[in-house]
Parts: structure tokens; C-alpha cells; sequence
């Protein structure tokens, strides 16, 4: 019996830690290009971090949280964050940077070969995203597979977004601060009906949507310097 409650003490105190937010420091390299000013975004708590001149940033964030990095010139990086990474005195993060492609160069993508395209099986499996299988693994409590879950959907949103238009177009024709770009992205998965419109994909009812998003952020961000 007092072994059993020594279990339940020792498994308490391991959820109650790993529950627990700590202030992670993690340094950005890629391959010796610059790492200034990428943004990186908790999905689950919201908080975010621009890293500075050597890559370096600071967050809160618990175990099974999802950062999500961005810029410019770099390729989107996802990480879970585990246990051991709370432990580090500094979490390193690889990011890889694009490289233009030549207009000439086709990439042939293979997504229709499947088990069911190809008769293997009679059934067409459901796909889940990377958050999704977390959720159905039941790992974390249920607030947080929700709120991973959303945060992932939005990270798809904002992925949609980035196919359609390139940032030139948020700067000049939506008239979007250069320095506010991805934080319009956010803005705009934000709102539960343009993410409605995204998925119909179509792109004439996108182009409204997101044009009259960009007046209201504009507005926001005008009242807010009225403020300041």
C-alpha cells in the first residue's frame, strides 16, 4: 500500500513538472546565414520571440507545446517541445534556408501514389497532421491537444496564405508594414470565417477576404500608434 501511494506521489509530481511553463533560451543556426530577426510563435500559449543578431531568442513553454519558426528566407521549422529540451541550458535549432528556383525546373510530386490509389487496400485511409495523431494519442491534457490541434490548422492557414501570395503583395498592394507582415498572417488565421473561405478555394472570394482583413489590420495598427 505505501508503495503504491510512493508511485502515485512520484507520478503526480512528474505530470505537475512537465505541466509547468519555463522560460526556454535557444539559439537559431543555419548554415552561416543570417539568423536575425526570425520570428518564432508558441501555437499553444501564444507567446512569441524575434530572435537577435546571433540567432538567440527567449519563450515560455511546457512539454508538448508547439513553436513554430518563420522568415523570409528561410524554410517553416516545427518543434515539439520534449522533456529533455526543458533541461538544456540552450536549445539549438536548425533552420534551412531557400534557395531560388530556377523557373525551368519542374518538380514532379507523387501524392496520388498511395496503398489505395494502387489497389493494395479497398479503403481510403484518413491522413492526420502531425498534431491530429497527437490528439487521437492522447497525449496531454484535453485543453492542450485542442489548442496544438488549432494551432496546427492555423499553421496551414498561414502555409495556404504564403502559396497564393508572396510578401510583396501584403507590402505593396495591401499596404502592410514590411515588419508586420507575418504578424498579419497570424491575424488572419485568427478569424474563424476566413478560414472557411481558404478551404473553398476559391480564390476570387480569398482575394476579398483578405483584402478587406488588411484594411481592418491597417485601422488596428493606425489606433494603436494614435495610442502610443
Amino acid at each position: 500500500m505505501k508503495s503504491n501511494k510512493i508511485l502515485l506521489l512520484t507520478f503526480f509530481v512528474s505530470y505537475v513538472a512537465l505541466a509547468q511553463e519555463k522560460l526556454i533560451k535557444g539559439k537559431i543556426t543555419a548554415n552561416g546565414n543570417n539568423v536575425e530577426n526570425i520570428n518564432l510563435v508558441n501555437l499553444v500559449n501564444e507567446k512569441s520571440a524575434v530572435t537577435n543578431s546571433n540567432g538567440e531568442f527567449l519563450i515560455l513553454a511546457k512539454v508538448d507545446d508547439l513553436l513554430v519558426f518563420s522568415a523570409v528566407n528561410m524554410h517553416y521549422k516545427r518543434k515539439i517541445i520534449e522533456a529533455e529540451d526543458l533541461q538544456k541550458e540552450v536549445l539549438i535549432i536548425e533552420m534551412e534556408p531557400k534557395i531560388n528556383q530556377l523557373d525551368e525546373v519542374v518538380i514532379t510530386k507523387f501524392a496520388d501514389i498511395t496503398a489505395y490509389g494502387l489497389g493494395i487496400i479497398s479503403f481510403k485511409p484518413k491522413v492526420y497532421t502531425d498534431a491530429e495523431r497527437r490528439m487521437r494519442s492522447r497525449v496531454g491534457s484535453a485543453a492542450e491537444r485542442k489548442a496544438r490541434l488549432e494551432g496546427e490548422r492555423k499553421l496551414m492557414l498561414i502555409e495556404r496564405i504564403e502559396t497564393l501570395y508572396n510578401d510583396e503583395y501584403f507590402v505593396k498592394v495591401l499596404k502592410i508594414n514590411p515588419d508586420y507582415v507575418m504578424a498579419f498572417k497570424y491575424y488572419c488565421s485568427e478569424q474563424p470565417d476566413f478560414m472557411e473561405i481558404v478551404n473553398l478555394k476559391v480564390k476570387d472570394n480569398i482575394k476579398l477576404a483578405i483584402i478587406e482583413l488588411a484594411r481592418k489590420y491597417n485601422e488596428l495598427q493606425n489606433e494603436e500608434i494614435v495610442k502610443e
